[in-house]
């Protein structure tokens, strides 16, 4: 079978979610052709990937060109980002070079190879991997920010709503990661799947001996992330610090924003930047934080924690993305003094630490795993070919 993906990022390196889920995407459906229209990945190579990639430019020039039509049209700026001349042109060569069987289209941000594909190439069953929610989150962002910024996000979400909600109607199928997520697109049910992004397994080896450890890790740029950091460091460090003084808070992840690196001057907190593997740092921390109090979706750093076997202390916001079950296996906690409690608690009792990360571990590999993840994607791959009268996925290969 011929399968075409279009995504807003390059996959490699996969720091940010979306590009851990198109690798998995392309693991699970290895062995079919598959072609990749993606931004230029630059000094990445991605032969270790099986895809055949149709890369383009994101010039400034042709970006702006796309904001200001996404901004007089009435779409979300975040889709004009990508809606390029280049982006275009790579997207009409794949078509051309290989008709697919199944698009799988990655994100509001490419909602424009959507309409693409349906013009020229109608016929073409689409599945529109949402991820998470775009409304959503500028809904949840706005609720926080100061006036102006509110205002901006306010008329984002509302632009984002609409258009998921068109893609999501006129695409064959409609993934998202949650339900919650999910529900945002008002889908019929036979029409909707949530199949979420698979937690990556790292290698944790036991210590002995475990430190004091609080871990923040992933995408530290993320603007959610940024912000519940800073409260973090503000509202909730400080007591922790003062009652475990020996107790470190690690920030480990891809670019981290200006105002995280300013965290190192706080009394016991690290900051790693970029780091290539999180195993190390999962294996030396007793607790994994998720701070976060808006955004979409389901926090790679509580999948990743989970699958270590590292308790999550979680903000109702951040679990509320998780499978109803695997939420009963993080510690949801809101306001300072919960926040301080239950990580305090976790510090001094290594046991209990250890049993609720086993519980983590427990739900990970029963909803999380990505063997589990893979095959609910070969099979959303293979009902959305059906239902267009295309070949078995099972006759593909």
């Amino acid at each position: 079978m011929r399968i075409l993906l279009v995504t807003s990022r390059s996959p490699l390196p996969a720091w940010r979610g979306n590009q851990v889920r198109t690798v998995q995407w392309i693991e699970a459906l290895a062995g079919h052709e598959l072609s990749l229209v993606c931004p230029s990945p630059g000094d990445q190579s991605l032969a270790s990937l099986p895809v055949e990639s149709v890369p383009f430019r994101l010039g400034a020039v042709s970006r702006t060109v796309g904001l200001f039509r996404a901004a007089l049209g009435g779409r979300p700026l975040q889709e004009g980002l990508y809606d390029t001349s280049a982006a275009a042109t790579a997207l009409a060569k794949a078509l051309k070079d290989r008709p697919p069987d199944v698009a799988v289209v990655q994100m509001l941000r490419c909602g424009w190879a959507c309409d693409t594909i349906r013009r020229s190439a109608p016929g073409t069953p689409i599945i529109f991997d949402a991820i998470d929610s775009m409304g959503l989150h500028f809904e949840s962002a706005a609720r926080s920010a100061p006036p102006p910024l509110s205002l901006g996000y306010r008329v984002e979400a509302a632009r984002c709503r609409r258009r998921e909600l068109h893609l999501a109607t006129a695409a064959t199928t409609s993934v998202a990661v949650s339900e919650r997520d999910l529900e945002t697109f008002s889908v019929p049910a036979k029409r909707g799947r949530v199949i979420p992004v698979a937690g990556r397994e790292v290698d944790r080896p036991r210590s002995a001996d475990i430190e004091p450890v609080v871990l923040l890790s992933g995408n530290l740029g993320y603007r959610p992330t940024v912000r519940s950091a800073r409260w973090f460091a503000a509202k909730v460090w400080p007591r922790i610090h003062a009652l475990v003084p020996g107790a470190r808070w690690l920030l480990a992840g891809a670019r981290p924003a200006p105002q995280i690196r300013k965290l190192e001057r706080v009394p016991g907190v690290e900051v790693h930047a970029d780091v290539p593997d999180l195993g190390s740092y999962l294996a030396r921390s007793t607790a994994a934080i998720a701070p976060m109090s808006s955004g979409s979706g389901v926090p790679m750093k509580v999948l990743e924690a989970m699958a270590a076997g590292v308790p999550a202390v979680v903000h109702p916001w951040a679990a509320a993305g998780l499978v109803g079950e695997a939420r009963t296996a993080v510690v949801e906690v809101s306001g300072a003094n919960r926040w301080v409690e239950a990580i305090v608690s976790l510090l001094e009792s290594p046991d209990a630490a250890i049993e609720t990360g086993l519980r983590g571990r427990g739900m990970w590999e029963r909803f999380y795993h990505p063997d589990r993840v893979a095959s609910q994607i070969r099979e959303v791959v293979e009902e959305t070919a059906q239902i267009n009268g295309r070949q078995s996925f099972d006759n593909a290969s």
